[in-house]
């Protein structure tokens, strides 16, 4: 599903507007009865009780529509104005003459001192309608929208955002200041919006109802970004003839593991397998040898480095023929991280020519010098939580929580890597510029292991000759759906990093439902 940032959408009503001939107030109509039909069909209307408060711009103009339509229909409707009627200009100054026509109460505030003579109306009224911002908030909220953003949020009724909740950003999800209102349902208009699906501001917007307002397709334009689907995941998933036998599926080689971190070894080479690698090598020091041996039955073991010595560049050579005619290489759970492993994957991300996915503390080694992946002579994927992404941007956590898309996107695209930024709402970034944010997932997989999971189900998928855009995007939205199986099954508290694993062919299953489809096509 498309999503768009604001400036996007702002050109997408421009062109719709200046260049078809629809004219604004048109789109605004379609706006307002769509918001009111999005009400209407979810609660009753005849009796209820609504207070829209509305802004000084286009967004309080879809009130006014809003207002008008459940006026209507048999609604109790009061309009609080942030500012006075001399304050209101254009398609908006129309709709709210409209609304007074129709004797809709009408409240102007202009200090936030007038929000006080509002408490009864807050705490009486059945839904509160936010048409405070929309989309088009780049700035931090003060003054008086602020604490009106704060009184809709203590008041008990059942809260409507129009566009966009008051107080995000539409771009990032960032919360623009101390608060945003925390909507029930957020009626937003032509396409979805970045914010409104990546973290924070997800957790915003309640229920997303995205209502056609007749925007010709002539205007939409090549997608930045998306939202994965069921239905994208179904059509993406790799293919698997009849007549295929375990070379078809792709070798994978795993380098991984350590003293100490033998678990996440195990965890990435059995995600792989159960994700449908034909074959799967892993890698580890010999010191740890016996242990995987014992632990891992699917998989084959094969030494990184002599024992009770630490992996060097003197080792390169040897790693270079155990990776030699795999499909994809994976380095980082659980291994050493001291110069001579730096070295090591410096030197494999120059000379390796299949795909490489660097994780966990491949990414700490990587941090070192990131400029190093501008060397890089086949594809690589990097899978960094937002510690580790900070580690390699030199950014704060904080900065990269807040700005979790476009920190993605601008690592790929100068790093010339495939990035997926891991956390609540995984974001995907191609070197291209495309991004697509998942969907899946929950609280409970924020448990050690569940990256080593998700990485090795993701070398499977490139194994299987997807290619690594594809490969991330089915990988994070399987990984998620496998751990909201298990949420809705045994709780988040308790959910362990191998129940993922366990869980992944409920997780397929959820997808693909009794159809034999690209699992079983023709030989």
């Amino acid at each position: 599903m498309r999503l768009v940032t604001a400036k996007e959408m702002r050109s997408l009503d421009a062109h719709a507007i200046n260049n078809i001939g629809i004219p604004g107030i048109a789109l605004m109509e379609l706006a307002g009865a769509g918001t009111a039909r999005a009400i209407l069909k979810r609660w009753p209307g005849e009796g209820s009780s609504f207070l829209v408060v509305a802004g000084k711009g286009n967004n309080g103009g879809d009130g006014y529509v809003t207002a008008r339509h459940l006026t209507n229909a048999g609604c109790e409707v009061n309009i609080v104005v942030l500012g006075n009627e001399e304050s209101i200009a254009g398609d908006a100054k129309t709709n709210l003459m409209a609304a007074k026509a129709l004797k809709i109460p009408i409240v102007e505030i202009n200090s936030t001192a007038d929000i006080l003579y509002l408490e009864e109306m807050f705490h009486t009224a059945d839904f509160i309608i936010d048409a405070i911002f929309g989309t088009g908030l780049d700035r931090e909220v003060t003054g008086i929208p602020r604490e009106m953003i704060s009184a809709i949020n203590a008041s008990p009724a059942i809260k409507i955002a129009i566009d966009m909740p008051s107080g995000l950003c539409a771009d990032t999800g960032a919360v623009m200041g101390d608060e945003a209102i925390q909507a029930d349902l957020t009626v937003t208009f032509g396409y979805g919006k970045i914010g409104q699906f990546t973290s924070p501001g997800f957790s915003y917007c309640g229920e997303i109802d995205i209502v056609d307002i007749s925007l010709p397709a002539v205007s939409h334009g090549r997608p930045t970004c998306f939202l994965l689907t069921d239905a994208w995941i179904r059509d993406h998933l790799p293919f698997r003839p009849r007549g295929g036998h375990k070379g078809t599926f792709g070798h994978l080689a795993i380098i991984a593991g350590s003293r100490g971190k033998i678990g996440a070894a195990i965890m990435c080479s059995e995600a792989a397998i159960s994700m449908g690698s034909g074959l799967v090598t892993l890698v580890s020091p010999a010191d740890v040898q016996d242990i995987l041996m014992n632990r891992l039955t699917e998989a084959m073991c094969a030494e990184l480095c002599a024992p009770g010595v630490e992996p060097s560049l003197a080792d390169m050579d040897h790693l270079m023929s155990l990776t030699r005619e795999k499909d994809v290489v994976v380095i980082g759970p659980g291994i050493p991280v001291g110069e001579g492993m730096f070295q090591l994957l410096a030197a494999l991300i120059e000379r390796t020519e299949v795909p490489l996915i660097i994780d966990a503390d491949g990414l700490n080694l990587l941090a070192r010098d990131p400029s190093i992946l501008k060397k890089a002579g086949a594809p690589v994927i990097i899978t960094p939580h937002p510690g580790e992404m900070a580690r390699l941007t030199g950014k704060s956590v904080e900065e990269i929580q807040h700005h979790r898309r476009s920190t993605a996107s601008s690592f790929a695209r100068e790093h010339n890597v495939y990035v997926t930024l891991k956390g609540a709402r995984s974001i995907i970034a191609a070197p291209d510029g495309r991004t697509a944010i998942n969907p899946t997932g929950n609280s409970g997989m924020g448990t050690g292991g569940s990256g080593d999971v998700l990485t090795g189900m993701i070398g499977a998928l490139v194994a299987q000759r997807s290619n690594p855009f594809d490969a991330m995007a089915v990988g994070v939205f399987l990984h998620g759906r496998s751990g909201d199986l298990v949420a809705q099954e045994r709780g988040e508290l308790s959910l362990r990093a191998t129940d993922l694993i366990d869980y992944l062919p409920n997780a397929l299953f959820s997808i693909r439902g009794h159809e034999q489809d690209r699992f079983s096509g023709p030989s």
